[in-house]
């Protein structure tokens, strides 16, 4: 960034506006901390959950610690190694969990020590793709950002995301810097690969000890078509069987792949210790209630759950899914996917491949997910509908969505056939 893009970006922020611009690993949505009315106008431009916290940029020390955050030893060895870095630190404050980093660009600190600090979120409405480059964000965003800056078009890998809010040290996302064992205590030596949680951030979490889709062993794979392990497996053959038998017929190699995300980017949830008083009886009592439950599916463990009925429940609306479950001493509670109402969707079925990997299939018109503005089409009505096929990878914190090829049907003609 020139001088003038410098100063423009410190006006903007200083004064309560939203602006665009490269970050120190990719472009995003930056807005003064202090500032509430401008935060908001964040969440809103991204249609952000409310219970979803952003990432907060700092110029140095001291800005951190007017945020009251606790900081110990662990934390404390992290900061002097890696910052300014590329390495982002969950903190508590006895209140909250924040997410913070100092970033090691010249530009950006000279931003930040003039305005304080910054909240900092990729450009992107939540669920869609991150912008990489100020045209992609525009389309997303228009004239609700005050400033967008042009460094290009820019895609960088993201910071490394560390817990450090208790005594030991949890990596819940690897990126740029890279953390060993002893570094952060967080890795048992005959695990192969450990994925922890953040308890308040709304970060999703898995732990797990091996990896589905390993990177170097796929190479070779058709990524566009459903993984092997998702075709082969007895929860989709009896699927494709059980349609096959109500006269629908629907063949694994018609689905493509029609969208990745990162779970913790797009899904809500909420994270509890075991250990807090009255939790264990509630998630016993959870699990015990849920048993036998049409449309509740259990893990092999069946420490966990996904809760697709398509009614109301517990705060959860026909058209969510609902995860429930307990990994290592934390309870994870999120709405783990949900649908659009206005196409008619509805979830039919859900199983598990692994207690890390799950799939949901939705039946839903062909619009897009945002798309409220479409003609109605009743159930009544045949319209155009598709077959998704949701693939869950808490281990890696990514969808991966397959759709299959459209077709025309009565949805309420179709559904008692399912």
């Amino acid at each position: 960034m020139n001088k003038e893009s410098i100063q423009e970006i410190i006006n903007v922020l200083n004064s309560g506006g939203v602006a665009f611009f490269k970050s120190d690993t990719m472009y995003g949505l930056h807005a003064k901390e202090e500032n509430n009315a401008a935060v908001e106008k964040i969440r809103q431009l991204k249609g952000r959950d409310a219970q979803k916290p952003f990432i907060i940029l700092i110029g140095d020390t001291a800005q951190l610690q007017k945020s009251g955050v606790l900081i110990n030893k662990g934390a404390q060895k992290l900061i002097n190694k890696y910052w300014p870095g590329k390495l982002t630190l969950v903190l508590s404050n006895n209140e909250n969990t924040i997410a913070f980093r100092m970033p090691k660009d010249k530009d950006l600190q000279q931003i930040l020590k003039e305005v304080g600090p910054v909240v900092s979120t990729s450009a992107n409405p939540s669920g869609e793709k991150a912008a990489v480059s100020v045209d992609e964000a525009k389309k997303y965003f228009g004239d609700g950002v005050d400033l967008y800056v042009d460094s290009g078009n820019v895609e960088s890998g993201p910071s490394t995301l560390v817990d450090a809010t208790g005594e030991e040290i949890k990596i819940l996302r690897e990126g740029e810097v890279k953390l060993s064992p002893k570094a952060t205590n967080s890795y048992n030596s005959g695990m192969g690969k450990i994925i922890n949680y953040v308890a308040a951030t709304a970060i999703f979490v898995a732990i797990a000890t091996g990896v589905w889709l390993n990177v170097a062993e796929q190479k070779s794979v058709d990524h566009s078509k459903l993984p092997d392990k998702v075709e082969q497996s007895i929860g989709f053959q009896r699927w494709i069987t059980n349609l096959k038998n109500k006269d629908m017929v629907i063949e694994a190699d018609e689905f493509t792949l029609k969208e990745e995300n990162e779970i913790y980017n797009t899904k809500w949830m909420k994270v509890y210790s075991i250990e807090e008083e009255g939790m264990r009886e509630k998630y016993d009592g959870t699990i015990e209630s849920l048993q036998n439950v049409k449309k509740v599916v259990f893990s092999p463990s069946e420490r966990e759950l996904i809760d697709y009925r398509p009614e109301y429940r517990d705060g959860y609306a026909p058209n969510e899914a609902h995860f429930y479950g307990l990994k290592e001493d934390k309870i994870i509670d999120a709405r783990i996917l949900d649908c659009s109402a206005h196409a008619n969707c509805y979830f039919d079925r859900a199983y598990f491949l692994d207690n890390d990997v799950f799939v949901i299939s939705e039946f839903s018109r062909t619009i897009d997910k945002k798309d409220e503005v479409s003609a109605v089409c009743s159930p009544q009505e045949t319209c155009e509908y598709s077959v998704k096929v949701h693939v869950i990878d808490l281990i890696n914190n990514k969808r991966l969505v397959y759709e299959s090829k459209p077709f025309q049907a009565v949805m309420a003609e179709l559904l008692p056939e399912l």
